[in-house]
């Protein structure tokens, strides 16, 4: 099986999205993560962002969403699922089949048995209100950077279009073992975010304090099928740190394959 790597545009969210996309053309880049930051906040129209992806032969695999929050109960989750509603849109017209969101923003000692509750009614009902579109969960923070319960919501939920993102790295900021993380969540995970960690900061793939490589061979010997998205989140330019990575990603990931 051949797994794509994804280059994310998270690392450009400073610069115009359309001479990006024009750049990462010219690199190489053809297979996008496409962080939908330029359409929710800064207003750029979806066709825009089409039309330029389909005239320089890149194609959008995922879209990374803004920030939403599933812990809540009703009026306030009433907000998320509205502003869901309108990335689902982008996600169709961008022809993306997954679109990367969050569990919330619940503290770990704040989770209890009605948070719990409270989310997976809320993960199942957005399944039902979009079931053509894979939806992956990030741990990001939070109660989502403890694996079991990010796999005790999702099985749960228990839906094929309710996923998980796995980021190792945001795992092992918070001091959790990448590997031990895996473990417990494997099942779940639909597609996977590569970068690196040194002195606890962001940094490119490849370099740093952890080697992710032992992850990915356990990833895949498991039968992972999905993509891996490579983000560039250092103070470095980001043009030049994503394509290392990516280059670095390609080597490891087809060394895999």
């Amino acid at each position: 099986m051949t797994h794509r790597v994804l280059a994310s545009t998270t690392s450009h969210k400073r610069e115009p999205l359309i001479p990006t996309l024009e750049v990462f053309a010219r690199l190489g880049l053809r297979d996008l993560d496409l962080n939908l930051h330029h359409l929710i906040e800064g207003g750029l129209p979806v066709d825009e962002v089409a039309a330029a992806v389909a005239a320089r032969g890149q194609r959008i695999r995922v879209v990374s969403g803004g920030w939403c929050d599933f812990f809540h109960g009703p009026p306030q989750v009433d907000d998320t699922f509205r502003s869901i509603a309108r990335q689902v849109q982008m996600a169709e017209r961008l022809e993306a089949p997954m679109l990367r969101l969050f569990f919330g923003r619940l503290s770990r000692e704040s989770y209890d048995q009605a948070s719990a509750d409270a989310i997976v009614g809320n993960l199942r009902t957005l399944s039902d209100q979009h079931p053509a579109l894979t939806f992956v969960f990030e741990n990001h923070d939070g109660a989502s950077l403890v694996p079991e319960i990010c796999r005790g919501v999702l099985e749960r939920v228990d839906r094929v279009n309710i996923r998980m993102n796995f980021d190792p790295i945001n795992f092992a900021r918070a001091g959790v073992d990448p590997a031990a993380a895996l473990a417990v969540v494997q099942p779940f995970v639909a597609h996977m975010h590569l970068k690196g960690l040194e002195r606890g900061e962001f940094c490119e793939f490849g370099v740093g304090d952890v080697d992710l490589t032992p992850v990915l061979q356990r990833l895949v010997a498991q039968g992972y099928s999905g993509d891996f998205t490579v983000e560039y989140e250092g103070p470095f330019d980001g043009t030049l740190r994503l394509c290392q990575s990516v280059e670095r990603a390609r080597t490891v990931v087809a060394a895999l394959d």
